[in-house]
C-alpha cells in the first residue's frame, strides 16, 4: 500500500473544490472510511479536530513608519530618544531628507563591515573630513530590514547608554546632545552639529510644543493672493496644500512655490478637486487621502505625528451660521484655546466672517468657538481635511 508523503493530505485540501462533484464524493469516500477504521476519528473530541479549530495566535503588526520629517521622529520618541528631533534632523542630514539611504533602510550613514560585508552592507563612495580636509573614499554602510529597524539601532547604540559608551541621552538640551555626537565619533564634518541644530530650530515644533500638550509646527506660509497666474482667488485649496507639502517634503517644490504646485495640480483636474489634490501630493511623494468625517481630535494626532491638515471650512457669515462656496487654510498647531492656523487668504474674521485684511495669515490663532462651526457644518464627524498616511 502506498502512502502519502507528507504534505500531500494537505495540498488535496488546499485544492477542495465543494462545488467538484468529484472532491465531494472523495471526501465522503474518506469520512466513511475512517468511520469504518475509528469513529473516534470523525467527532468533536478527535485530536485533529481539536487543533483545527483553535485560533491562530494574531501576531501584532507594527507600525508602518513614514519616511517624513514627523514620521522618524515619532520612530525616535518610540525608540527612546530624548530628543527625536535630532534623529530626524540626522536622517534629514545624512540622507537628503530620506531620499538618498547609504544602504538598505539606511539613513543615518551607518557604517558596517565584518569578514563578509557583502552580505550585510552596501559598498558606497562618501565624502570624510580627515586631517583638515574633505576626502572620497569607499565604504560599507550598514543594511537594515526596516526604517524603524535602522532608527532602533541607532538610538540603541548612540543615544541610551550602550555597553562602555555613554549615549547622547545625559544632555540636558537637544543642542548640546547634537555637539555630543560629534565628540564622540558619530561625524568627522566638523560642523555636523551645527548643521543639525539648523535643520531642527527650522523644522521641529517650536519650543511651546515640546510639553506635549501644545504643538505648533514651523509650516511655511503662502499667501494665495501674490499669484503670477491669473488663479490667484480662488486656489486656496492649492495654497494650502502646497504649505503641508513644502513642510512635509522641503525643496520639492521650487521658486514661486504654491503656484509650482498649482501647476501640477492642474495636469490632474481644477484646484477645487480634492482628487486633483491627491494625485497631485501623490506626484511628489505624499501619500494622503481626502476625508468628510473628521474631529478635532483626528487634527491633533496628525499635529503630534509632525503633519500638517489642510481643511475646508466656511468663512462667510457669523460662526453661529457660517455660509458661502467653502475655503481652504492649513491648521499647523494648537493650544489650550486655538487651532494655529496658516490661512493662504489672510486674517479670517473668525466669529463674524469676512477679511479683516489679506496680508496677514501665517500662523493666526482661530479660536476652537468660532472655527469649529465653520468646519464641523454638518455637526460632529462632519469635518473635510487632506489627511497625510
Amino acid at each position: 500500500m502506498k502512502i502519502f508523503p507528507t504534505g500531500k493530505l494537505a495540498d488535496f485540501f488546499r485544492y477542495y473544490d465543494p462545488t467538484n462533484k468529484q472532491h465531494v464524493a472523495a471526501v465522503l469516500r474518506l469520512q466513511d472510511d475512517l468511520e469504518e477504521t475509528d469513529p473516534k476519528l470523525v467527532c468533536d473530541s478527535a485530536a485533529w479536530v481539536k487543533i483545527f479549530r483553535t485560533p491562530l495566535e494574531q501576531k501584532p503588526v507594527p507600525e508602518k513608519v513614514d519616511n517624513t520629517w514627523g514620521g522618524i521622529t515619532a520612530a525616535g520618541r518610540n525608540a527612546g530618544a530624548k530628543f527625536p528631533e535630532l534623529l530626524a534632523a540626522q536622517w534629514a542630514l545624512e540622507s537628503g531628507f530620506g531620499k538618498y539611504p547609504a544602504g538598505k533602510w539606511n539613513y543615518w550613514g551607518v557604517k558596517g563591515g565584518g569578514r563578509r560585508p557583502e552580505t550585510t552592507c552596501t559598498r558606497k563612495e562618501t565624502t570624510e573630513y580627515i586631517n583638515g580636509e574633505w576626502v572620497t573614499t569607499c565604504a560599507w554602510f550598514k543594511n537594515f530590514t526596516s526604517i524603524d529597524d535602522a532608527a532602533n539601532y541607532v538610538v540603541n547604540r548612540w543615544y541610551k547608554d550602550y555597553e562602555k559608551y555613554k549615549g547622547i541621552n545625559r544632555a540636558a538640551t537637544r543642542d548640546e546632545a547634537a555637539y555630543l555626537l560629534v565628540k564622540e565619533g558619530y561625524a568627522t564634518d566638523p560642523q555636523y552639529a551645527d548643521k543639525l541644530v539648523d535643520l531642527m530650530d527650522q523644522y521641529s515644533q517650536a519650543p511651546a510644543a515640546q510639553d506635549g500638550l501644545n504643538v505648533e509646527l514651523k509650516v511655511p506660509y503662502f499667501a494665495q493672493n501674490d499669484s503670477e497666474t491669473d488663479e490667484g482667488f480662488r486656489m486656496c485649496f492649492s495654497s494650502a496644500c502646497a504649505m503641508a507639502l513644502d513642510y512635509l517634503c522641503p525643496g520639492v517644490l521650487k521658486g514661486h512655490k504654491d503656484d509650482f504646485y498649482l501647476e501640477r495640480v492642474n495636469e490632474y483636474g481644477d484646484s477645487t478637486d480634492p482628487y486633483a489634490q491627491l494625485y497631485a501630493l501623490e506626484s511628489f511623494g505624499l501619500d494622503s487621502e481626502f476625508r468628510q468625517d473628521l474631529v478635532l481630535s483626528d487634527i491633533k494626532d496628525q499635529l503630534h505625528k509632525g503633519y500638517p491638515v489642510p481643511i475646508g471650512i466656511l468663512h462667510e457669515g457669523p460662526s453661529s451660521g457660517p455660509i458661502g462656496e467653502g475655503h481652504w487654510v492649513t491648521v499647523v498647531g494648537f493650544d489650550e484655546d486655538y487651532l494655529i492656523v496658516n490661512d493662504p487668504n489672510g486674517e479670517l474674521d473668525v466669529l463674524n466672517g469676512g477679511y479683516l485684511n489679506h496680508t496677514n495669515g501665517n500662523h493666526q490663532h482661530y479660536s476652537y468657538q468660532n472655527l469649529l462651526p465653520r468646519w464641523s457644518v454638518e455637526g460632529e464627524g462632519s469635518g473635510w481635511g487632506i489627511i497625510v498616511k
